[in-house]
């Protein structure tokens, strides 16, 4: 169907009736219209039939043309009459009634139409003569003056409504979102010799103080008026303002005398002294004789020219707005508590607060260049009330007055552990966490950063997530806010995304320089103000103190020479530069030479510096044998330290596989299974059998100090499409067969663990490796439980049949961390234009925060617990600000996963953990 447009004229200008829109798009993939259309408008000031009338349709460059009869109408000046073509199997919306049904498919990209007083076909690339009374091509079109191209959204919409017609159609016609008209959309009759054009403009004025103040609308015609005269209706009618209270209603018949050309109509406003918005009513001009067109409106604007004194918390209001928006004020006796480079904040002093805590005290200013102002501050000002993007500022200053100067600052909201509130059923601002705070001082003093800079365009060091409740942003048990637990698993219960992260902007109004890093984790104490901006709350600081870094890196503890360390390590891809796998290996596309060499270097400065050269160290989303060889041949030269690898090739359409890198001087008389690679399952997307593991498991057996011990690396399926459907790309039954493969792949590999156990009940057993899955259950599938031994069918949509596979259950070294260390992955979670947040833009959909999970896991079976002295993540992925990461050239952001290594003791039984053997 058609997507573009090319016009060709023909005839003389200022034709009877012409094609006035044409829209090929209807049906086709992202098209609006469900059908292609053909509008004709009649642009005379007489009535025409359209009886024995067509419009015919050919390709771009053809000469054989469909035919659509036209209906027996007359067509009136002004009138649009709507021609509806074929259909496709795309579009949302179907075409208003149409006037004439054919069934012509138009060109997407291409074509021409033709408007003729005959219906017989007509033939040649671009027909002419008496019969032809228009034609319009597109796209390609052979034909001369082409229009623009159209697509699924756009039409090509003649000019003026339909009156334009030079008889060139490139510059008659618009490019722009397809409107189709028919018979019943009202007339819009083109004005010429003889028929004026009629207009009303609109009219603002100040209301007043007292009695009645009168709007007086001018009538314009374009020229004179005609034999007879214009006459006209009419008549006002409600709109904002109300007949009675803001104006007195009028109605009557008008006129303007023939050779002249304008009159005017009188509508009188009631004055008087409220404060309130500012308000319109309409006045409407109907049954317009003489003149085009038939019928308009104009508004009369009320502007209130009373302006009353308000607190802050009065301008604020209760909820999101502001209850006096659009209105004119004066606020008196506010304190001055930051200034920034167009505007200032200013709260009200403590002993004028009201005792309501749901309406702010605070407010901006805004200025639009510095303020004169500066902190301490006692100013009166007057100002327009604007809700700017979901902030409440005054605007339009004027009479600003410094009365005193070095006032004390009022009093800051405190935001702890309790504000704002980590129930989302209980926020400290009913709707909101942040719209009662909103312009006001608050203190952190004992802030965390949940994520470190982000880069957004030119802020290379942008805004930081924060907790003030000292506690970082993590994944908790159960199913995603806002979705509900299910039926088959209410004891799931909900993470509700951590409603009190909030970003900070530490540069904003100055208290740290710009391009100031601030590393995730890292603790602090700030004063500052609560902003908005770009439908998120923030808070800009005045004063902002890093009290306990978090460096980055951060490496794990080396241990003892007499214990065992082992690890595991997402490695983030690393590929070869060979496109030999189905779907690509790297991130946007396989490394060159040297994208590879500075890959595999980091990846060493991230074994050797920040994990320590562990004794095992299981890697995950590695492409081959030869190219993590590689890595062990750099990490040989960078430390001296010899890893032998291993890895086993998989099923994964992008090549990623598990593998170990094994210190040949330590861990003696290996071997290495692969597990269940040739595994089938059902896929209930296709209804067939296919591979179930794509990174089957890789067990590794082997000798320290004497004291054999055996380990598994797993990769089981991401969680892609795994919480809930999210359009298209992942619909119910994408997020049914997700989670279903991901069981079925657990249950797979507890039954091998569970064998390993049967066999070998007092060797030490670690199941490492990035899990995809969290240390509890989201709600749906807890597949790290599964393999443990842990799962509870009452926490999880598909139920385990039977007891557990795993027993004696596993246990997850990551509980052996404190709260704020359990995370190895980063992950933003976008809830949406949820809790005050509104999306600003297609990068920020509303509420974003950022979420520590663990996907890392370690699981020790009962013997390698005895072992166990330590647990740790290295840091140097996630805690990075993002512009480090992207200049890095050392272990900082090498992998989006932080690994870890396990720390354990063969020889001593007893440790402080009780455990023993």
């Amino acid at each position: 169907m058609t997507a573009a447009l090319l016009a060709a004229g023909s005839g003389a200008a200022q034709a009877q009736v012409v094609i006035s829109q044409v829209y090929g798009g209807g049906g086709n993939s992202g098209s609006t219209y469900t059908n292609d259309f053909i509008e004709i408008f009649n642009a005379g000031t007489t009535a025409q039939s359209l009886n024995g009338w067509s419009v015919q349709y050919a390709s771009a460059s053809g000469t054989s043309w469909q035919v659509t009869n036209l209906g027996n109408v007359l067509l009136q000046p002004g009138q649009y009459y709507l021609v509806q073509e074929a259909a496709g199997s795309g579009g949302t919306t179907p075409l208003p009634t149409p006037d004439t049904v054919g069934t012509i498919p138009m060109g997407g990209s291409s074509g021409k139409v033709l408007l003729a007083n005959v219906t017989t076909a007509q033939t040649g690339a671009c027909p002419s003569g008496a019969a032809i009374l228009g034609l319009v091509g597109f796209g390609s079109a052979n034909c001369p003056n082409p229009t623009g191209t159209l697509s699924g959204a756009n039409a090509a919409i003649r000019k003026g409504g339909g009156c334009t017609d030079t008889g060139n159609p490139t510059s008659d016609f618009d490019v722009a979102a397809a409107s189709p008209r028919n018979t019943a959309t009202p007339a819009a009759p083109c004005s010429g010799p003889g028929v004026p054009a009629i207009s009303v403009a609109d009219v603002a004025l100040a209301e007043g103080d007292a009695g009645l103040t009168p709007f007086i609308f001018t009538v314009q015609l374009s020229e004179p008026a005609p034999v007879g005269g214009v006459s006209f209706s009419y008549a006002t009618a409600n709109d904002t303002a109300l007949a009675g209270t803001d104006y007195q209603s009028a109605s009557g018949s008008g006129s303007i005398a023939e050779t002249e050309t304008s009159t005017t109509i009188t509508v009188n406003v009631i004055a008087n002294t409220n404060t309130e918005p500012n308000r319109q009513f309409l006045l409407n001009l109907t049954g317009i004789n003489g003149a085009v067109p038939t019928s308009l409106t104009a508004h009369g604007i009320i502007q209130d020219d009373d302006i009353g004194t308000f607190n802050i918390h009065d301008i604020q209001g209760f909820g999101l707005t502001s209850p006096v928006a659009g209105q004119r004020v004066n606020t008196l006796s506010n304190i001055v508590t930051a200034v920034g480079p167009a505007g200032f904040f200013m709260q009200a002093r403590d002993a004028s607060i009201d005792t309501n805590p749901q309406t702010s005290e605070g407010i901006y200013v805004y200025t639009g260049s510095a303020p004169t102002v500066v902190v301490g501050d006692e100013v009166d000002l007057t100002g327009d009330v604007d809700e700017y993007f979901g902030t409440t500022e005054l605007k339009a200053i004027s009479n600003l007055t410094i009365v005193s100067t070095g006032n004390a600052l009022p009093s800051p909201v405190m935001f702890d552990a309790n504000t704002p509130s980590q129930d989302v059923n209980a926020l400290s601002c009913v709707e909101t966490n942040f719209e009662c705070f909103e312009a006001m001082r608050v203190q952190i003093d004992n802030g965390i950063v949940a994520r470190a800079n982000p880069y957004f365009s030119t802020d290379n060091y942008a805004q930081i997530f924060v907790s003030a409740s000292g506690t970082r942003s993590l994944r908790t048990p159960g199913t995603l806010y806002p979705l509900v637990p299910g039926v088959d698993n209410p004891d799931a219960g909900q993470f509700e995304g951590n409603p009190h992260i909030f970003e900070l902007d530490a540069d904003a109004l100055g208290a740290v320089a710009p391009n100031t890093a601030i590393t995730g984790g890292s603790r602090f104490t700030a004063t500052g103000v609560v902003a908005y901006n770009f439908g998120d709350y923030e808070v800009w600081p005045t004063s902002f103190t890093v009290t306990e870094a978090n460096p980055i890196p951060r490496a794990v503890s080396t241990g003892q020479p007499e214990e065992l360390r082992i690890g595991s390590f997402n490695v983030l891809r690393l590929c070869d530069t060979l496109a030999n796998t189905t779907f690509e290996c790297g991130n946007g596309g396989e490394p060159d030479a040297a994208a590879l060499t500075l890959k595999l270097s980091r990846l060493s400065d991230y074994v050797g510096n920040v994990l320590k050269l562990p004794d095992v160290l299981g890697v995950v989303e590695v492409e081959n044998l030869g190219v993590l060889q590689m890595l062990s041949d750099k990490i040989a030269t960078d430390f001296g330290v010899t890893y032998t690898s291993y890895l086993e090739e998989g099923n994964d359409g992008g090549g990623i596989d598990v593998g170990y890198l094994v210190r040949s001087d330590r861990i003696s008389n290996v071997v290495i299974t692969q597990f269940d690679k040739n595994e089938m399952w059902l896929d209930p997307r296709d209804n067939a059998m296919h591979e179930l593991h794509d990174r089957p498991s890789l067990k590794l057996e082997g000798t320290f100090d004497g004291q054999s011990f055996a380990t598994i690396i797993v990769h089981p399926k991401s969680r892609s499409c795994v919480d809930a459907p999210t359009g298209a790309n992942c619909t119910q039954a994408d997020v049914d067969r997700n989670r279903l493969k991901r069981f079925t792949q657990a249950q797979s590999i507890a039954n091998r663990v569970q064998a390993e156990q049967m066999a070998q009940p007092t060797r030490p057993l670690f199941v490492i490796g990035d899990f995809n899955d969290y240390q509890f259950s989201d709600g749906f599938v807890n597949i790290t439980g599964l393999i443990a031994g842990t799962y509870d069918n009452n926490k999880n949509v598909i139920d385990l049949p039977g007891a557990n596979i795993v027993t004696p259950p596993l246990w997850d070294a990551v509980n052996s961390l404190p709260e704020n260390e359990q995370y190895s992955f980063l992950y933003t979670e976008q809830f949406g234009a949820i809790l005050g947040y509104t999306s600003a833009s297609s990068f920020d959909q509303g509420r974003d925060v950022p979420i520590m999970q663990v996907l890392d896991h370690a699981l020790l079976n009962g013997p390698a617990q005895n072992w166990f002295v330590e647990f740790e993540y290295g840091r140097a992925d996630l805690d990075a600000a993002d512009q480090d990461e992207r200049n890095s050239t050392t272990a900082i952001g090498v992998s989006d996963h932080d690994g870890f290594v396990i720390r354990l003791n063969t020889t001593d039984r007893i440790f402080a953990n009780g455990f023993d053997n």
